[in-house]
């Protein structure tokens, strides 16, 4: 039987023989001086989805995998088999780039693991939850709830679930009025107003009332009726979604947008994120399950 051999992006088979297909090594080497000169793998995935650039004949869709593939393949410049499509020089430099780029997402996932240390609870029961690794597992970190008697334990990766915190906060960005929280239900005064309430009434009733003291317990049911609102989250809510407007959508995660923006994350089964904001609102993710493809999770650069 005869094998199908894989024919690399860039070449066709013509006579028998592997040569140039001159529209691919096009693409190819606008693949390499984009990301040497600053564009990320899903930017340039992205733009050439946009325009329609075919990837093979089944389909015009580009993702970062394809294109990290094409930057690592060391056959375009040239061997037995396959003629150059770019220079030696180029290739070396784009694999410099890739290694600065791992190194310093590297460092940047420790600021943002270090950031989120604390800030992480089980969706289960609400307790904190820890950070642990190990190497027994293919992925190997895991998030644990710190309650014994429930025992939640995530396994989730540090980079997925930076990217998934990313994928909220550039949700929030590209629409702040997700920041608004829902109106609160109007309830009965609570105990402390109804006390409040009586002793104004009550000295209200007196002969000679006290105005300073009609003052002081009106200005006191003034407070306890505003903390017992949600006119406190609707101006937080107002003032976050200005400081949203100045920011950008970050391919990486930014432990300075989450300050602004996040109180804190739940993990719950399946590795499903959740992030509250600081206005009381909850930002899921679509996804239900943890589906990590490990090529993936290694060429996010």
């Amino acid at each position: 039987m005869k094998k199908i051999r894989y024919i690399p992006y860039g070449y066709t088979m013509r006579n028998g023989r592997t040569v140039i297909a001159q529209d691919e090594a096009a693409v190819i080497r606008e693949i390499f001086s984009a990301y040497i000169n600053g564009a990320s793998l899903q930017s340039i995935a992205e733009l050439l989805t946009e325009r329609k650039i075919p990837y093979s004949e089944r389909t015009d869709v580009w993702d970062k995998a394809r294109i990290a593939r094409i930057i690592g393949n060391a056959k375009y410049i040239g061997d037995g088999e396959y003629d150059p499509i770019i220079e030696e020089e180029q290739y070396e430099e784009a694999a410099a780039v890739k290694t600065a780029r791992q190194r310093n997402t590297f460092e940047k996932n420790l600021e943002g693991l270090d950031l989120l240390r604390d800030l992480v609870r089980c969706a289960e029961c609400g307790a904190p939850m820890r950070r642990r690794v190990s190497s027994k597992h293919r992925i190997r970190e895991s998030w644990d709830c710190t309650d014994p008697d429930c025992g939640q334990r995530i396994r989730i990766s540090d980079t997925h679930l930076l990217e998934k915190v990313t994928i909220l906060m550039n949700r929030i960005i590209a629409n702040s009025y997700l920041l608004i929280p829902r109106p609160k239900k109007r309830k009965e005064l609570s105990a402390e107003a109804q006390r409040i309430n009586r002793e104004i009434d009550a000295e209200l009733e007196r002969d000679d009332p006290s105005d300073a003291l009609i003052i002081v317990k009106t200005i006191e049911m003034a407070e306890r009726l505003y903390a017992e609102s949600d006119t406190h989250l609707q101006i937080a809510a107002s003032i976050a979604r200005k400081r949203v407007s100045l920011m950008t959508p970050q391919e990486e995660f930014s432990p300075a947008y989450f300050c602004d923006i996040a109180a804190y994350l739940t993990l719950g089964s399946g590795g499903k994120v959740i992030l509250h904001t600081k206005t009381d609102v909850e930002i899921g993710d679509e996804e239900n399950e943890c589906n990590q493809d490990t090529q993936e999770n290694n060429i996010g650069y």
